[in-house]
């Protein structure tokens, strides 16, 4: 039992006081509607699923014993866009903007990409520098998007896919044990 408290010791004081980081991944899908003679542009792709998230009893940190005040940093370690159908390409898109915020918190880009390239159906976005952790553990957190670009020719539905690194400390792990 000594040995066992000393490693988490260790490897606590090792990590800068984080234990451990457990991952956390998700998807949404919406439907872009086909373009019509009067409605061209795209302003929002509407990822409803996004905006009522809590990241904070998400499986894989509950599956561990993390509780919310256990949660130390929160990064976006990956965002990605992927046509499923349709054209079979993103080209409809010119520029996305991921934006997150919460009651008393700034405004916050958290990823963004600006080529889309014809032809290419998966486009990975690149990720700010940004701690997440204030946000996630916001009783309101809002992600929503800007996007600039028309409508495709057909129907298509888009899955944004992300990754979160969550640092969480060693409470979790003593909760699990």
């Amino acid at each position: 039992m000594r040995s066992s408290t000393l490693a988490l010791v260790l490897l606590s004081s090792g990590c800068g006081g984080k234990l451990f980081t457990i991952h956390v991944r998700d998807a949404a899908i919406t439907e872009v509607p086909a373009a019509t003679p009067l409605e061209l542009l795209v302003s929002d792709l509407g990822f409803g699923d996004f905006v009522s998230m809590d990241i904070t009893a998400a499986d894989e940190l509950a599956n561990q014993g993390v509780e919310p005040g256990d949660v130390k940093d929160v990064r976006l370690d990956e965002f990605e866009l992927e046509a499923l159908d349709g054209d079979g390409d993103l080209a409809f898109l010119d520029s996305l903007e991921i934006w997150v915020e919460a009651p008393g918190l700034p405004l916050a880009l958290m990823a963004s990409q600006t080529e889309f390239p014809a032809g290419q159906a998966l486009v990975p976005f690149d990720i700010e520098d940004l701690d997440l952790t204030e946000y996630v553990q916001s009783q309101e957190m809002t992600i929503t998007t800007e996007v600039e670009g028309r409508r495709p020719e057909a129907a298509t539905r888009v899955e944004a896919r992300f990754d979160l690194a969550v640092g969480v400390t060693g409470q979790g792990v003593r909760n699990n044990l």
